[in-house]
């Protein structure tokens, strides 16, 4: 075989392998998408399909049963003299400003206590974890137990020190003080996590600098740790806000329908929403307004956080 046949045939070669590559390519391709088909088939029916329903169920009175009847824009009408909604948002909006700060300095404080070594750090690290890992229905039902006008835990230790009992779930800032306290014991150990992570990513040489530059311990936490956490804490803020104000297994486990006024004290829009959409079972098309209504606040203060963050938050690149 003369070398001019030789460079002939590794020429021809040389023109295959590029189309064989695109073949195999677009092959790996399609099977890619035939995997991910059942995930786009669950978000186009359960999500897409169900946001679309619930929109067009908004202009409609539905019941359990028969077919719904167009209404127009009666239902978004009624969202305005509605005193129960109203109600349940002020709760709503009331339990997130005092959760989602209680459950940033929680976290704060024991990712920080993580970062240094002392005895039982292991255990330490496992409590914390604990509520993550726990059930939330047991958790509720255990801190209800505690809060027990009569024969609650955290009665006995108040009169024991010549306090008088509480009647937690008799009052609004009762049920506030009790369903805040079940929300952070719930909600801190991820978000603890997550800035321990992030307390971690900070070098090492910072602290050097500072330190011989004279700053101390506090000034170093509030001058460099906090700053260069802020990534970590508009994470935080952001997903524990949004969480908050979906806040409905709490409230649903721990106040009973038949105990009206401590409902009404600990009513939140999502529990509101259930009421309408499952126990007044015509007020289905009522509901889906309620909820796309809840779905447009939630959007407008993640649109305000995501605005602050740009005051705020200090990523790397910015220096």
């Amino acid at each position: 075989m003369t070398n001019l046949t030789l460079r002939r045939t590794a020429g021809v070669e040389g023109l295959r392998r590029p189309a064989v590559r695109r073949k195999a390519g677009r092959r790996d391709t399609r099977i890619g998408f035939l995997f991910l088909l059942p995930l786009f088939a669950g978000l186009l029916v359960f999500r897409f399909y169900g946001f679309g329903y619930n929109v067009w169920l908004s202009f409609n009175k539905a019941g359990a049963f028969g077919r719904a009847r167009f209404t127009g824009l009666e239902n978004y009408e009624r969202l305005f003299s509605d005193s129960q909604l109203r109600i349940s948002l002020v709760n709503t909006f009331k339990f997130t400003a005092i959760v989602v700060p209680g459950v940033v300095v929680v976290a704060l404080l024991c990712a920080t206590l993580m970062q240094y070594k002392f005895r039982g750090q292991s255990a330490f690290r496992a409590i914390v974890f604990l509520p993550a890992v726990c059930l939330p229905t047991a958790a509720i039902l255990l801190f209800g137990w505690l809060f027990q006008t009569r024969y609650g835990l955290v009665n006995a230790v108040i009169q024991s020190v010549g306090g008088s009992s509480v009647s937690w779930f008799g009052s609004p800032a009762g049920v506030t003080v009790v369903i805040t306290v079940i929300v952070v014991f719930l909600s801190f150990s991820v978000p603890t996590i997550i800035l321990y992570a992030g307390m971690q990513e900070i070098p090492s040489d910072i602290y050097e600098s500072a330190t011989l530059d004279g700053a101390g311990p506090v000034r170093r936490y509030f001058s460099l740790t906090l700053p260069l956490l802020s990534p970590s804490l508009f994470f935080v803020i952001l997903t524990t806000t949004i969480s908050t104000l979906k806040l409905f297994d709490v409230a649903y486990v721990l106040l009973p329908p038949e105990q009206s006024a401590s409902v009404n004290y600990g009513l939140t829009a999502v529990y509101y929403y259930y009421q309408l959409a499952f126990l007044n079972i015509g007020d289905r098309g009522y509901a889906s307004a309620v909820s796309l209504l809840l779905f447009v606040l939630i959007l407008a203060v993640s649109i305000v956080l995501f605005r602050l963050q740009r005051r705020f938050v200090h990523y790397g690149e910015d220096g």
